[in-house]
């Protein structure tokens, strides 16, 4: 890894306090998060609108804050999504009484956590929140029919979604037709995408994927997810005709159309090759009869320092023109000159790290009472000592983050329980997710957390442990898990590990065996299942857009599974 950073973990933190220090007339910052931005000033009575996703995007996010556009955004981690509890407190400082609109990508930790901060903002404030998702990467599934759900990842695409909702609530439009606006331009675009090289997450250290020097991959996602098709470089005519054959495919009907074209860098792109991409889009385009109203060319979603370059074409209608058209001002993206008239300042607030320097906490070692601590204890070493090894599991059909995120994530469960005292399993199940969904609320970790707090509900009052209760605990964990991700045995997924474990605890208890006995069994049953997943399509997460090819590989959740029950036999 070569980057001009400090400590890696700082990375975020301390990117955002330079975007506070040089954009202050417009983004401040609440609830004494740095990850929690908002707009300089508040517009009264008008709709607000927040995003929110991973960190390491920009200017995507939290680089369309202020005016004309969003009025809020949090962001987390490199490539993870923000936590339920900052987005609640992003939604709680936009609302100016008409209600507020998530617009944010289709995947899987951010729809967990912004739907839980939409229901948190309900019943905490009656604040009425709707949602719109980003689904624009015409290469990682088909357009749903009727009633089924989208698979497509959002990408570049969603710049143009923010900015005509960003233009229809700054005319003072309601709720209901600022969804309408923003529902209509993510249907109207679609985005396609080629890379050159990996990027460097920087508490990996290292690349997330590998491509040779001489190759390319046609529809890769912007955290390394796998495209349509890798080959050998071609030259920039050649790859603008595959891309655009592909994204005008798409539409139902293009041909004699108006449309804007964003041609956006992944981070290591030089505007000259970008230009380059654009002169062969504009011949293809005139040769469809295709009249283009405006171009935007340059970085508005990147990847780190990803090479590559993606095409976003939005069809345009008058109204999604005229909206389009409209007066912008964020760091990131002007265009027009802004009235400011009914606007009200925020106070400003100067960036201060949030990072604790080394030997500052004063934390005193304290002795635990519960033995589920100790089993939260041993999660946390053994994910800590298998970082690398899910690292690289999870690098061959994600982000490779899942090391990280079940590293830091039991560390914070466990750090949340570790001498409080606590005796009642249930309650100390539940403080240890709740802390889990604060500390790595991606899509793994979330789930993670929501299995943890389910186990809670279910061990709630009991302090005395035995067979029962443990089957109790790990049942409760699968419920967790099932009920928010939606998953099923055989989908390729953690509970293809949890699953055969809880049975085999429960098949232990019936046959009369003790705790280690059952823990045992548990633990193989993990391993087999973890195995097993080698045969299975898979059917959640960024895996499946690799649908068939996706049978051969080891399912990174499975393997979690796998660990979680090897701490609990060595627990017991």
């Amino acid at each position: 890894m070569k980057k001009i950073i400090n400590a890696p973990e700082n990375y975020v933190d301390e990117m955002l306090e330079g975007i506070y220090v040089a954009h202050p007339d417009l983004v401040t910052y609440v609830n004494n998060d740095l990850r929690c931005l908002v707009t300089a000033d508040k517009k009264e009575g008008k709709v607000g609108i927040a995003t929110g996703g991973g960190s390491g995007h920009l200017p995507l996010f939290l680089g369309y804050v202020g005016r004309g556009m969003l009025d809020g955004c949090c962001v987390g981690d490199v490539f993870q999504s923000p936590s339920s509890e900052q987005m609640l407190a992003v939604t709680k400082s936009i609302d100016s009484g008409a209600g507020v609109l998530y617009i944010y990508g289709n995947y899987n930790g951010d729809i967990f956590n912004f739907d839980m901060a939409a229901e948190m903002a309900e019943f905490e404030d009656g604040i009425r929140v709707e949602s719109v998702l980003g689904a624009d990467d015409v290469a990682s599934g088909p357009l749903p029919g009727d009633g089924e759900k989208s698979i497509r990842r959002g990408v570049a695409g969603i710049f143009f979604v923010y900015k005509c909702a960003g233009a229809a609530a700054d005319e003072m439009m309601s709720l209901d037709e600022v969804k309408r606006i923003a529902e209509k331009a993510a249907a109207s675009v679609r985005t396609m995408g080629v890379a050159l090289t990996p990027c460097i997450v920087p508490r990996v250290g290292h690349p997330g994927f590998s491509i040779g020097d001489d190759e390319m991959e046609i529809g890769m996602g912007i955290h390394g997810e796998t495209g349509i098709r890798r080959g050998k470089l071609e030259p920039a005519d050649e790859i603008v005709e595959e891309m655009l054959e592909k994204i005008l495919g798409d539409f139902d009907e293009i041909d004699g159309s108006t449309v804007a074209v964003l041609v956006n860098g992944l981070g290591a792109t030089t505007l000259d090759e970008q230009y380059i991409v654009t002169r062969k889009i504009d011949q293809i385009l005139k040769g469809r009869n295709i009249d283009v109203k405006k171009y935007y060319v340059g970085e508005y979603a990147t990847a780190l320092e990803m090479a590559g370059v993606s095409i976003s074409i939005l069809k345009l209608d008058e109204e999604l023109e005229q909206l389009l058209l409209k007066p912008a001002q964020t760091p990131f993206f002007r265009q027009g000159s802004m009235n400011e008239e009914g606007t009200i300042k925020r106070a400003k607030k100067c960036a201060e790290s949030t990072t604790q320097k080394a030997g500052e906490s004063g934390n005193i070692e304290k002795a635990d009472t519960n033995i589920l601590a100790d089993f939260l204890k041993n999660v946390k070493e053994i994910m800590a000592d298998k970082k690398d090894y899910l690292i690289d599991l999870d690098s061959v059909v994600g982000d490779g983050d899942l090391g990280l995120t079940m590293s830091d994530g039991f560390a914070a469960a466990y750090k949340a329980v570790h001498g409080s005292g606590e005796t009642d399993s249930g309650k100390l199940l539940y403080a240890a997710g709740k802390a889990m969904s604060i500390a790595v609320p991606s899509t793994m970790g979330t789930l993670m957390a929501s299995g943890l707090m389910q186990a809670g509900k279910r061990l709630r009052g009991k302090t005395d442990l035995g067979l029962a209760e443990y089957v109790e605990l790990f049942e409760g964990y699968t419920e967790g898990v099932m009920n928010l991700g939606k998953a099923k045995v055989g989908d390729k997924t953690f509970l293809d590990g949890i699953v055969p474990a809880v049975e085999a605890m429960k098949a232990a208890k019936d046959a009369g065996k003790n705790v280690k006995e059952a823990a045992h069994d548990a633990r193989e049953a993990a391993e087999k299942g973890f195995k097993a997943t080698t045969s299975m399509v898979a059917v959640h997460g960024r895996a499946a857009t690799r649908g068939e090819a996706s049978r051969s590989l080891q399912d990174p959740g499975a393997a979690v599974a796998m660990l979680i029950m090897e701490a609990f036999d060595q627990t017991v």
